[in-house]
């Protein structure tokens, strides 16, 4: 008798361990079936995923794009939220940075010419940095894809 992969797995016929490289592996046994499935791991923002010079650049950014709505600390002004701090962490926990990037790129409101990708990142790795988040040696990715897979957290 054939069980389905989603009915050994229900029936905690699997056993999952991480692999390396951001990835865990699922063993699937049972009734002669036996099956490894990988699947990527989100990657934590706490794990280093911006370069200093890539905070340095987006800081610059930030002073002649944002600051006039959202202030010189980034406590909002008005109706431009906090993009640090209690309130700017919480909003955005558990989400992943492709998410936090589409964001930026509409802003501001009706601006004729949006940041580019490449400075959207900068702008995330100085809201990054802001945030105590710790640099790395890899540039924070660009590509919406791979932003998907980095998750924005509190520290843990």
């Amino acid at each position: 008798m054939a069980l389905s992969l989603a009915a050994l797995v229900v029936s905690g016929f699997s056993r999952t361990s991480v692999v390396g490289s951001g990835f865990s592996r699922t063993s699937v046994v049972g009734s002669g079936f036996s099956r490894t499935m990988y699947a990527a791991q989100p990657t934590s923002v706490w794990s280093g995923v911006y370069t200093s010079s890539q905070a340095a650049a987006g800081e610059k950014t930030y002073y002649a794009r944002c600051s006039m709505c959202h202030g010189d600390d980034l406590a909002g002004i008005e109706r431009a939220p906090a993009l640090a701090g209690s309130q700017f962490l919480d909003s955005w926990n558990g989400k992943d940075l492709r998410r936090l990037l589409d964001r930026v790129l509409t802003m501001p409101p009706g601006d004729p010419k949006p940041p580019t990708n490449a400075e959207a990142a900068e702008l995330l790795a100085f809201l990054l940095r802001t945030a105590d988040m710790p640099s790395g040696s890899t540039a924070l990715p660009a590509d919406r894809s791979r932003l998907a897979e980095i998750m924005f957290e509190r520290k843990p």
